[in-house]
């Protein structure tokens, strides 16, 4: 009974188009929803969805997804299809479980998260530091680390040249080759992961020597920050460079040891792991709040046409945020 119902609930939001900036319809899907269980969700001013009952912990997710690569399906186990792990199936746990009207969290379901983070950031916005479970897929281990991360571009210029005398130009593809180079010695003495996102050359259809090559990369942080001038001297002996994003790793407290009560209590394997990504969680924290991420789906096939969620680990999830408290810990003190 419970799994054909989480079934048709995750159908339902997938079968609603989400990509970052147009998250309305399933937003007022969500709504509705709520509406029916006799709670009062609010909309804010850039589309997010809250439900504030005044508890101690919240529990977030997000409501965007990347560009549709798949469509729905269901093999009797999995669900397939594009946004089922990231991000629908937390928000159909998180619905499941509020279906208990304990009231035990707080809900925030974000827009925005896919490309600038914006909901989360505006959400937190005058509010007094708090605690959350940021939902993304963990595979329902508890993410207590949250890398940093390092986003940046640049853009490299050559000399333009036909193609058939390479020796009277400048490839700007082989000048991006050598920035590679140095860009993964730095990653390797610093313990970061050099992550090569994108990559351009122009002219585009014609046969001649590259005069431009732009490059967006990122370095993962599992430990440390990033010495961000020795970064930048670098690029910039190559070109024009911008840094786009900036994030320090960082560690849950309270937060972690609560998910760890609930995971037992709910039965289920206590796992513990790090989140690699960039989350909803780095808003949270950097505007003081105390995060750790958790929920059902394996990342590594997020935003692929591979993206997959088995029916069961939603539920587990579910019961899992039924059982969030924070009363009577001696944790906490």
């Amino acid at each position: 009974m419970l799994a054909s119902k989480a079934l048709e609930l995750l159908k339902e939001l997938v079968k609603i188009p989400s990509p970052s900036g147009y998250e309305e319809e399933l937003s007022e899907y969500i709504v509705s929803y709520l509406k029916n269980l006799n709670y009062s969700p609010k909309v804010d001013s850039v589309g997010n969805v809250v439900l504030d009952f005044g508890a101690d912990i919240w529990v977030t997710a997000h409501m965007d997804t990347v560009e549709k690569q798949v469509n729905f399906s269901f093999d009797g186990e999995f669900c397939y299809g594009t946004g089922v792990a990231d991000d629908k199936a937390s928000i159909a746990a998180i619905l499941l479980a509020l279906e208990s009207g304990r009231k035990n969290f707080n809900c925030a379901l974000f827009v925005d998260e896919e490309e600038s983070g914006f909901g989360s950031k505006k959400f937190v916005e005058g509010k007094p530091p708090s605690m959350a479970v940021v939902m993304e897929p963990t595979e329902l281990k508890i993410c207590s680390k949250h890398w940093g991360v390092v986003e940046f571009s640049i853009e490299i210029e050559g000399k333009q040249a036909h193609g058939s005398t390479p020796w009277a130009g400048e490839n700007a593809i082989e000048k991006a080759l050598d920035l590679i180079e140095e860009l993964r010695k730095i990653g390797e003495k610093n313990g970061a992961f050099l992550n090569l996102l994108q990559a351009k050359s122009a002219p585009e259809n014609i046969y001649a020597i590259p005069n431009s090559c732009y490059l967006k990369a990122e370095y993962l942080l599992p430990e440390k920050p990033l010495p961000l001038l020795e970064l930048l001297e670098t690029l910039e002996k190559y070109g024009k460079a911008r840094i786009l994003e900036v994030s320090n790793p960082f560690v849950s407290h309270k937060v972690a040891k609560i998910l760890e009560n609930a995971v037992i209590t709910a039965g289920i394997k206590l796992e513990r792991a790090c989140m690699p990504s960039w989350t909803d969680a780095v808003n949270l924290n950097n505007a003081g709040w105390d995060v750790a991420v958790f929920g059902p789906g394996k990342l590594e096939i997020c935003h692929t046409r591979m993206e997959k969620v088995s029916i069961y680990e939603i539920i587990k999830a579910s019961e899992v945020l039924r059982r969030l408290e924070i009363k009577n810990y001696e944790i906490l003190k």
